[in-house]
């Protein structure tokens, strides 16, 4: 008789406690994201201004080199589903690094699973990341190119990609709590890795070698799937599947996307206990 008011009691404190972090997490976005603009003169317009510099200094300089061929003739569209896709990567990332040393003095006040900061983070580079999609979108009409049904299939990359950043924020994120060194690392590697996946060129000026080692990078294989969808197969269709030469590819790198993730979950939670003396 005493076991249905026991679960009921059980499930009632499971939906609060829920509720709880919930609420953590969502002003924590709230709270992130308007930080990042706060005193600042254009506000919210920071948010796509940098991708969009960046796509008009290389559109402009190097357009002309890298956007030559029938396969590129929508080179301004296929730069800037580049840009977004490895900006947001970066983005998110660098904030998750630094997320829990930024934030210690919150987890010795309050007491709440670490792994919301973290996450906060990414909801800040996510939010960004949408509005910067609205702009694409904007960017797709303009271009006259009609939405099709395969688009859905654009969503479960970007769960792929968030996965992938996830995982590798977490795992950076809690060495960063040891070494501060991670962080200028990790600002050398987002420089080189701009360059070194396909942002602005075809990834088949890369050598076939060397295109089976770039497209099992998850951030490369998303961006090559989605410019293949939105653009269609005829324009550089260099995805994992060409690459390899079979469908069954794509595999590799979401097996590496999820991989990266549980790794890092596992890692961040169990030192987590640790954060707050360190920082």
């Amino acid at each position: 008789m005493s076991a249905a008011p026991y679960s009921t009691s059980q499930w009632q404190t499971f939906r609060d406690t829920l509720g709880y972090h919930r609420r953590v997490f969502g002003v924590t976005v709230s709270t992130e994201f308007k930080l990042k603009y706060a005193d600042s003169v254009l506000g919210y317009v920071w948010s796509i201004a940098r991708p969009f510099a960046y796509f008009t200094v290389i559109w402009v300089l190097l357009g002309g080199v890298f956007g030559r061929g029938a396969a590129m003739h929508n080179y301004p569209l296929y730069l800037l589903l580049g840009i977004v896709i490895v900006t947001y990567f970066i983005d998110a990332v660098g904030l998750q690094m630094r997320s829990i040393v930024d934030r210690g003095g919150l987890l010795r006040k309050i007491y709440f699973p670490r792994l919301i900061i973290p996450l906060s983070a990414t909801g800040t580079a996510t939010v960004t990341f949408a509005v910067n999609a609205l702009a694409v979108i904007v960017f797709i009409a303009a271009s006259g190119i009609t939405p099709h049904a395969s688009w859905l299939l654009i969503f479960p990359l970007l769960g792929e990609l968030y996965l992938f950043v996830l995982g590798l924020g977490l795992i950076l994120a809690m060495a960063y709590t040891r070494f501060r060194d991670i962080g200028q690392l990790w600002e050398l590697a987002a420089q080189l890795l701009f360059f070194a996946l396909p942002v602005m060129y075809s990834i088949a000026l890369l050598g076939p070698r060397y295109q089976k080692i770039v497209v099992l990078n998850p951030v490369a294989q998303v961006m090559q799937d989605i410019r293949r969808i939105i653009l269609g197969p005829e324009l550089d269709p260099q995805t994992i599947a060409a690459v390899y030469g079979f469908r069954e590819a794509r595999a590799i790198p979401a097996a590496i996307a999820l991989g990266t993730f549980v790794v890092g979950l596992l890692l961040f939670q169990k030192d987590s206990k640790n954060f707050a003396e360190r920082v």
